[in-house]
């Protein structure tokens, strides 16, 4: 991942039916859970910071999915 990109979090388990049952971020912020990397931490450091519609989270590669990279 580098700074740009668009990525996504998977819609957690918690979800069905249309009620929340779950206390996550993204979930108690009704998230769309698309953002952009903003920040790179650094190599000593897996996470990356990403800014979502309802703020901004530290994600590291397995919690995200790049849907579209910055070139």
């Amino acid at each position: 991942m580098k700074v740009g990109d668009l990525v996504r979090v998977e819609a957690c388990p918690g979800i069905r039916d249309g009620f929340i049952l779950c206390e996550c971020f993204f979930c108690n912020h009704d998230s769309n859970r698309i953002g952009v990397v903003i920040e790179d931490t650094g190599a000593s450091d897996p996470y990356w910071l990403v800014q979502f519609d309802c703020g901004a989270w530290h994600a590291t590669r397995d919690e995200v999915e790049v849907i579209s990279e910055n070139r």
